[in-house]
């Protein structure tokens, strides 16, 4: 019954947020089989470029993107029938606004909660806007990024 009630929640959504609710989904089982299966090596093609950050100004439209975007991963984690961990949907959103020519910037950092290391993955803009959970990010020490 969960599983119908979630179907018939996506389908009556606006034809516009519905797509790119689908559109995330099958991006987001893409990533989560990808990174099951392929080695590491494999995935860091599609993070970019290694700590160097975006320098561009963005176009109203595409403030307008990135708020979509951010909204149709939150439904993404919600609804998906599958584990999207934080990395998960950060490269899911990276793609999402490549495909838009929107540049993003992936960072992946951790953090020492007593004698184990967490680590995170999180995803930003030009204008900072954040895509990340609900992680407080500034607990998190970077080791990478990518744009």
């Amino acid at each position: 019954m969960k599983l119908l009630r979630k179907i018939k929640t996506a389908f009556n959504m606006p034809g516009a947020n519905r797509m790119l609710f689908f559109e995330a989904l099958v991006t987001s089982a893409w990533v989560r089989f990808t990174l099951s299966f392929l080695p590491f090596k494999k995935v860091m093609a599609w993070l970019g470029k290694t700590n160097i950050l975006p320098d561009v100004e963005l176009t109203p439209e595409q403030l307008l993107q990135i708020k979509k975007t951010y909204h149709t991963l939150k439904l993404c984690d919600k609804y998906a029938i599958w584990k999207t961990e934080c990395y998960t949907l950060a490269l899911t959103g990276k793609i999402l606004l490549r495909r838009r020519n929107i540049p993003s910037t992936l960072y992946i950092g951790f953090k020492k909660n007593g004698e184990k290391y967490e680590g995170h993955a999180w995803l930003k803009t030009p204008d900072n806007s954040v895509i990340s959970g609900n992680m407080d990010l500034t607990q998190f020490h970077v080791n990478a990024f990518f744009s």
